[in-house]
Protein backbone atom coordinates (compact mmCIF):
# COMPACT_ATOMS: atom_id res chain seq x y z
CA UNK A 1 0.00 0.00 0.00
CA UNK A 2 1.31 3.38 -0.96
CA UNK A 3 1.89 5.92 1.86
CA UNK A 4 2.71 8.67 -0.13
CA UNK A 5 2.27 9.83 -4.01
CA UNK A 6 4.02 12.16 -5.77
CA UNK A 7 2.83 12.80 -9.36
CA UNK A 8 4.55 14.85 -12.07
CA UNK A 9 6.63 17.15 -8.96
CA UNK A 10 8.58 20.13 -10.54
CA UNK A 11 10.68 22.43 -8.76
CA UNK A 12 11.91 25.45 -10.53
CA UNK A 13 14.27 28.45 -9.01
CA UNK A 14 14.38 31.08 -11.94
CA UNK A 15 15.86 28.90 -15.21
CA UNK A 16 16.89 25.90 -12.53
CA UNK A 17 14.90 22.89 -12.56
CA UNK A 18 15.95 21.81 -9.50
CA UNK A 19 13.10 18.47 -9.58
CA UNK A 20 11.93 18.00 -12.83
CA UNK A 21 8.57 15.76 -13.58
CA UNK A 22 9.02 13.56 -10.37
CA UNK A 23 6.65 10.76 -9.77
CA UNK A 24 7.14 8.84 -6.78
CA UNK A 25 5.35 6.17 -4.82
CA UNK A 26 6.34 5.50 -0.86
CA UNK A 27 4.94 2.72 0.30
CA UNK A 28 3.64 2.04 4.02
CA UNK A 29 6.67 1.06 6.61
CA UNK A 30 9.12 1.23 4.12
CA UNK A 31 12.93 3.34 4.31
CA UNK A 32 13.17 4.54 0.99
CA UNK A 33 16.40 6.15 0.31
CA UNK A 34 16.90 9.04 -1.99
CA UNK A 35 20.59 8.90 -3.93
CA UNK A 36 22.70 11.84 -5.93
CA UNK A 37 25.34 13.91 -6.08
CA UNK A 38 24.93 17.66 -5.08
CA UNK A 39 22.28 19.56 -6.61
CA UNK A 40 20.52 16.65 -8.20
CA UNK A 41 17.30 17.76 -6.45
CA UNK A 42 17.02 15.42 -3.60
CA UNK A 43 16.67 17.21 -0.58
CA UNK A 44 14.94 20.31 -3.16
CA UNK A 45 12.24 17.00 -3.23
CA UNK A 46 12.28 15.90 0.27
CA UNK A 47 11.47 19.83 1.42
CA UNK A 48 8.45 19.78 -1.42
CA UNK A 49 7.14 16.50 0.76
CA UNK A 50 7.74 18.12 3.69
CA UNK A 51 5.83 21.63 2.80
CA UNK A 52 9.03 24.00 3.31
CA UNK A 53 9.08 24.23 -0.52
CA UNK A 54 6.09 24.71 -2.57
CA UNK A 55 6.33 23.34 -5.95
CA UNK A 56 6.25 25.20 -9.33
CA UNK A 57 4.03 22.09 -10.67
CA UNK A 58 3.03 18.75 -9.68
CA UNK A 59 0.75 17.29 -6.80
CA UNK A 60 1.87 15.17 -3.29
CA UNK A 61 -0.47 13.10 -1.54
CA UNK A 62 -0.37 11.60 2.14
CA UNK A 63 -2.68 8.70 3.28
CA UNK A 64 -4.47 9.71 0.24
CA UNK A 65 -5.09 13.39 0.78
CA UNK A 66 -3.74 16.18 -1.44
CA UNK A 67 -1.39 18.02 0.85
CA UNK A 68 0.14 19.96 -2.04
CA UNK A 69 -1.12 23.15 -0.65
CA UNK A 70 -1.03 21.85 3.37
CA UNK A 71 1.42 23.87 5.85
CA UNK A 72 4.22 21.66 6.90
CA UNK A 73 2.74 21.25 10.48
CA UNK A 74 -1.07 20.07 8.70
CA UNK A 75 1.23 17.34 6.55
CA UNK A 76 1.43 14.77 9.38
CA UNK A 77 5.30 14.56 8.36
CA UNK A 78 8.43 15.50 10.82
CA UNK A 79 11.96 15.84 9.26
CA UNK A 80 15.79 15.52 10.86
CA UNK A 81 18.27 18.28 9.48
CA UNK A 82 21.71 17.33 8.46
CA UNK A 83 22.63 20.64 11.59
CA UNK A 84 20.17 18.39 14.25
CA UNK A 85 19.02 21.72 15.07
CA UNK A 86 18.36 21.57 18.84
CA UNK A 87 18.16 24.23 21.49
CA UNK A 88 21.02 24.59 23.06
CA UNK A 89 19.17 26.28 25.83
CA UNK A 90 16.94 23.53 26.89
CA UNK A 91 17.80 19.92 28.15
CA UNK A 92 16.90 17.08 26.08
CA UNK A 93 13.49 16.03 27.72
CA UNK A 94 12.34 20.17 26.16
CA UNK A 95 13.98 19.13 23.17
CA UNK A 96 12.00 16.83 22.31
CA UNK A 97 8.66 17.70 23.73
CA UNK A 98 8.78 20.88 21.83
CA UNK A 99 6.58 19.88 18.97
CA UNK A 100 4.66 18.41 21.71
CA UNK A 101 4.07 21.95 23.18
CA UNK A 102 4.25 23.41 20.24
CA UNK A 103 0.42 21.45 19.52
CA UNK A 104 -0.87 21.86 22.65
CA UNK A 105 -3.88 24.01 22.04
CA UNK A 106 -4.73 22.11 18.88
CA UNK A 107 -4.04 18.45 20.15
CA UNK A 108 -5.24 19.10 23.37
CA UNK A 109 -1.86 17.69 25.33
CA UNK A 110 -1.16 18.37 29.21
CA UNK A 111 1.53 17.94 31.00
CA UNK A 112 1.12 14.29 31.83
CA UNK A 113 0.69 13.07 28.35
CA UNK A 114 3.59 15.80 27.01
CA UNK A 115 5.92 13.70 29.81
CA UNK A 116 4.69 9.85 28.80
CA UNK A 117 5.21 10.64 25.63
CA UNK A 118 8.81 11.92 25.68
CA UNK A 119 9.65 9.71 27.92
CA UNK A 120 7.93 6.54 25.95
CA UNK A 121 9.86 7.89 22.96
CA UNK A 122 13.56 8.62 24.63
CA UNK A 123 13.57 5.17 26.03
CA UNK A 124 12.62 3.44 22.31
CA UNK A 125 15.64 5.28 21.19
CA UNK A 126 17.98 4.55 24.53
CA UNK A 127 18.43 7.93 25.45
CA UNK A 128 16.16 8.12 28.37
CA UNK A 129 18.81 8.61 30.96
CA UNK A 130 20.23 11.44 29.15
CA UNK A 131 16.97 13.51 29.45
CA UNK A 132 18.30 16.18 32.19
CA UNK A 133 21.36 17.02 30.25
CA UNK A 134 22.43 19.49 27.52
CA UNK A 135 23.35 19.20 23.55
CA UNK A 136 26.88 20.30 24.63
CA UNK A 137 26.79 17.36 27.09
CA UNK A 138 26.06 14.79 24.15
CA UNK A 139 28.14 12.81 22.01
CA UNK A 140 27.14 13.49 18.13
CA UNK A 141 25.46 10.31 17.66
CA UNK A 142 23.56 10.79 20.96
CA UNK A 143 22.97 14.44 19.33
CA UNK A 144 21.43 12.56 16.13
CA UNK A 145 19.09 9.75 18.73
CA UNK A 146 17.57 13.48 20.31
CA UNK A 147 16.65 14.77 17.17
CA UNK A 148 15.25 11.73 15.97
CA UNK A 149 13.34 11.52 18.81
CA UNK A 150 11.89 15.03 18.46
CA UNK A 151 11.08 14.59 15.03
CA UNK A 152 9.54 10.78 16.37
CA UNK A 153 7.40 12.19 19.15
CA UNK A 154 4.76 13.45 17.42
CA UNK A 155 4.29 9.88 16.13
CA UNK A 156 4.01 11.12 12.16
CA UNK A 157 3.36 9.63 9.18
CA UNK A 158 6.01 9.61 7.06
CA UNK A 159 9.49 10.67 8.84
CA UNK A 160 12.33 12.91 6.62
CA UNK A 161 15.40 12.35 7.24
CA UNK A 162 18.05 14.97 5.47
CA UNK A 163 21.51 13.54 5.69
CA UNK A 164 21.41 13.10 9.44
CA UNK A 165 24.60 11.02 9.78
CA UNK A 166 26.99 13.27 7.48
CA UNK A 167 28.43 14.87 11.04
CA UNK A 168 29.21 11.69 12.48
CA UNK A 169 33.19 10.30 12.19
CA UNK A 170 33.47 6.71 9.79
CA UNK A 171 33.12 4.63 12.90
CA UNK A 172 30.47 6.24 14.57
CA UNK A 173 28.29 6.47 11.84
CA UNK A 174 28.45 2.33 10.58
CA UNK A 175 26.68 1.92 14.41
CA UNK A 176 24.37 5.11 13.83
CA UNK A 177 23.26 3.13 10.32
CA UNK A 178 22.26 -0.05 12.06
CA UNK A 179 20.53 2.09 14.91
CA UNK A 180 18.48 3.57 12.82
CA UNK A 181 17.57 0.56 10.55
CA UNK A 182 16.54 -1.58 14.02
CA UNK A 183 14.68 1.19 15.01
CA UNK A 184 12.70 2.03 11.49
CA UNK A 185 11.76 -1.91 11.32
CA UNK A 186 10.56 -1.83 15.06
CA UNK A 187 8.57 1.39 15.01
CA UNK A 188 7.27 0.68 11.22
CA UNK A 189 7.32 4.16 10.58
CA UNK A 190 7.56 5.12 6.92
CA UNK A 191 10.92 6.76 6.34
CA UNK A 192 12.58 8.78 3.47
CA UNK A 193 16.52 9.33 3.82
CA UNK A 194 18.45 11.90 1.64
CA UNK A 195 22.07 10.74 1.19
CA UNK A 196 25.30 11.52 -1.63
CA UNK A 197 26.87 8.15 0.19
CA UNK A 198 26.00 5.50 -1.32
CA UNK A 199 27.68 2.87 1.24
CA UNK A 200 24.48 4.61 3.53
CA UNK A 201 21.82 4.12 0.66
CA UNK A 202 22.70 0.68 0.16
CA UNK A 203 22.87 -0.28 3.51
CA UNK A 204 19.59 1.16 4.71
CA UNK A 205 17.50 1.60 1.64
CA UNK A 206 14.65 -1.07 1.43
CA UNK A 207 14.33 0.68 -2.52
CA UNK A 208 17.08 3.67 -3.44
CA UNK A 209 15.67 6.56 -6.14
CA UNK A 210 19.04 7.54 -7.81
CA UNK A 211 18.46 11.00 -8.92
CA UNK A 212 20.34 13.26 -11.12
CA UNK A 213 19.58 17.18 -12.60
CA UNK A 214 16.07 16.90 -11.53
CA UNK A 215 14.81 13.64 -12.35
CA UNK A 216 14.82 9.97 -11.53
CA UNK A 217 16.98 7.48 -12.60
CA UNK A 218 16.03 3.92 -11.66
CA UNK A 219 14.08 3.18 -8.79
CA UNK A 220 15.04 -0.49 -7.23
CA UNK A 221 16.07 -2.99 -4.49
CA UNK A 222 20.00 -2.08 -3.37
CA UNK A 223 20.95 -5.29 -5.62
CA UNK A 224 18.64 -4.42 -8.41
CA UNK A 225 20.64 -1.18 -8.35
CA UNK A 226 23.92 -2.39 -8.38
CA UNK A 227 23.46 -5.46 -10.62
CA UNK A 228 21.00 -4.15 -13.38
CA UNK A 229 21.79 -0.44 -13.58
CA UNK A 230 19.34 1.73 -15.87
CA UNK A 231 21.78 3.55 -17.59
CA UNK A 232 25.55 4.89 -17.56
CA UNK A 233 24.72 7.39 -14.84
CA UNK A 234 23.44 4.62 -12.48
CA UNK A 235 25.97 2.25 -13.29
CA UNK A 236 29.21 4.99 -12.67
CA UNK A 237 27.83 6.38 -9.55
CA UNK A 238 26.88 3.24 -7.14
CA UNK A 239 29.94 1.04 -6.32
CA UNK A 240 33.34 1.50 -4.98
CA UNK A 241 35.01 1.84 -7.24
CA UNK A 242 33.00 2.27 -9.87
CA UNK A 243 32.15 0.08 -13.09
CA UNK A 244 34.62 -0.12 -15.71
CA UNK A 245 32.87 1.94 -19.31
CA UNK A 246 34.66 0.93 -21.99
CA UNK A 247 33.61 2.88 -25.65
CA UNK A 248 33.24 0.61 -28.58
CA UNK A 249 32.41 1.63 -32.27
CA UNK A 250 28.82 0.80 -32.04
CA UNK A 251 28.37 1.50 -28.25
CA UNK A 252 29.64 1.50 -24.79
CA UNK A 253 30.14 -1.53 -22.75
CA UNK A 254 30.99 -1.98 -19.00
CA UNK A 255 31.57 -4.72 -15.91
CA UNK A 256 32.19 -4.16 -12.14
CA UNK A 257 36.02 -4.59 -11.10
CA UNK A 258 35.33 -7.53 -8.76
CA UNK A 259 33.93 -9.28 -12.17
CA UNK A 260 36.90 -8.51 -13.97
CA UNK A 261 39.30 -11.19 -12.75
CA UNK A 262 42.86 -13.04 -13.84
CA UNK A 263 41.54 -15.68 -16.60
CA UNK A 264 43.45 -18.36 -14.40
CA UNK A 265 40.96 -18.06 -12.02
CA UNK A 266 37.60 -18.29 -14.44
CA UNK A 267 36.43 -22.00 -14.10
CA UNK A 268 34.28 -21.31 -17.84
CA UNK A 269 37.00 -19.12 -19.94
CA UNK A 270 34.94 -20.45 -23.07
CA UNK A 271 32.08 -18.07 -21.70
CA UNK A 272 33.87 -15.20 -20.93
CA UNK A 273 35.38 -12.50 -22.70
CA UNK A 274 39.24 -12.43 -22.68
CA UNK A 275 41.52 -9.14 -22.45
CA UNK A 276 44.68 -8.08 -22.75
CA UNK A 277 45.19 -6.06 -19.33
CA UNK A 278 48.78 -3.84 -18.56
CA UNK A 279 49.11 -3.59 -14.84
CA UNK A 280 50.54 -0.16 -13.73
CA UNK A 281 49.70 -0.02 -9.70
CA UNK A 282 48.16 -2.79 -7.31
CA UNK A 283 46.94 -0.78 -4.33
CA UNK A 284 46.87 -3.60 -0.86
CA UNK A 285 43.44 -2.80 0.97
CA UNK A 286 43.45 -5.59 3.40
CA UNK A 287 40.85 -7.44 1.93
CA UNK A 288 41.40 -7.05 -1.39
CA UNK A 289 44.06 -5.80 -4.25
CA UNK A 290 42.80 -3.08 -6.47
CA UNK A 291 44.43 -3.30 -9.49
CA UNK A 292 45.15 -0.40 -12.13
CA UNK A 293 45.67 -1.12 -15.79
CA UNK A 294 45.23 -0.25 -19.19
CA UNK A 295 42.82 -2.64 -21.43
CA UNK A 296 44.76 -3.57 -24.84
CA UNK A 297 42.93 -1.43 -27.56
CA UNK A 298 41.44 1.20 -24.79
CA UNK A 299 44.89 3.06 -23.20
CA UNK A 300 43.18 6.62 -23.41
CA UNK A 301 41.65 5.61 -19.53
CA UNK A 302 42.62 3.47 -16.62
CA UNK A 303 40.60 -0.24 -15.64
CA UNK A 304 40.16 -1.51 -12.68
CA UNK A 305 39.83 -4.87 -11.20
CA UNK A 306 39.27 -5.72 -7.83
CA UNK A 307 41.08 -9.08 -6.80
CA UNK A 308 40.64 -10.84 -3.30
CA UNK A 309 43.91 -10.97 -1.39
CA UNK A 310 43.53 -14.19 -0.67
CA UNK A 311 43.15 -15.45 -4.23
CA UNK A 312 47.05 -16.57 -4.84
CA UNK A 313 47.87 -15.26 -8.37
CA UNK A 314 50.92 -13.09 -8.89
CA UNK A 315 49.73 -9.51 -10.14
CA UNK A 316 53.25 -7.87 -10.92
CA UNK A 317 53.60 -4.12 -12.28
CA UNK A 318 54.48 -3.13 -15.51
CA UNK A 319 53.00 -6.81 -17.11
CA UNK A 320 50.75 -8.27 -19.33
CA UNK A 321 48.31 -10.33 -18.05
CA UNK A 322 44.96 -12.17 -19.80
CA UNK A 323 41.91 -11.10 -17.76
CA UNK A 324 38.68 -12.40 -18.31
CA UNK A 325 34.71 -10.67 -17.79
CA UNK A 326 31.60 -13.55 -17.91
CA UNK A 327 29.33 -12.80 -20.43
CA UNK A 328 26.80 -12.56 -18.07
CA UNK A 329 28.80 -9.55 -15.96
CA UNK A 330 28.74 -7.24 -19.12
CA UNK A 331 26.38 -4.66 -19.49
CA UNK A 332 25.88 -2.32 -23.06
CA UNK A 333 24.92 0.84 -22.74
CA UNK A 334 23.62 3.93 -25.84
CA UNK A 335 26.48 5.56 -26.88
CA UNK A 336 24.87 8.86 -27.13
CA UNK A 337 21.78 8.43 -24.40
CA UNK A 338 24.17 5.88 -22.10
CA UNK A 339 20.43 4.15 -21.50
CA UNK A 340 20.86 0.39 -21.05
CA UNK A 341 20.77 -2.07 -24.15
CA UNK A 342 19.97 -5.62 -23.91
CA UNK A 343 22.20 -7.71 -26.26
CA UNK A 344 21.15 -11.73 -26.86
CA UNK A 345 24.40 -12.32 -27.79
CA UNK A 346 27.08 -10.42 -25.88
CA UNK A 347 29.97 -12.31 -27.82
CA UNK A 348 28.99 -11.15 -30.84
CA UNK A 349 28.16 -7.63 -29.66
CA UNK A 350 31.80 -7.06 -28.65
Amino acid sequence: MSLVQISGLKKYFDTVHAVDGVDLEIKQGEFLVILGPSGCGKTTLMRMIAGLEKPSAGQISIGGADVTALPPRKRGVSMVFQSYALYPHMNVFNNIAFPLRAQRREKKFDKRVIREKVEDTARLLEIDMLLDRRPRQLSGGQRQRVAIARAMVTQPAVLLLDEPLSNLDAKLRANARDELKDFQRSSDITAVFVTHDQIEAMGLGDRIVVMSEGKIQQVGTPQQIYDDPANEFVATFLGSPSMNIIASAHHKFGFRPEHFLPKTLNDNPENARIFHYFVKRVEYLGSDRLVYGYVQGHDSHLTLAKVPSNVRVSLDVETDYEFAVHYRDLKFFDQRSGARITRRNPAEAL
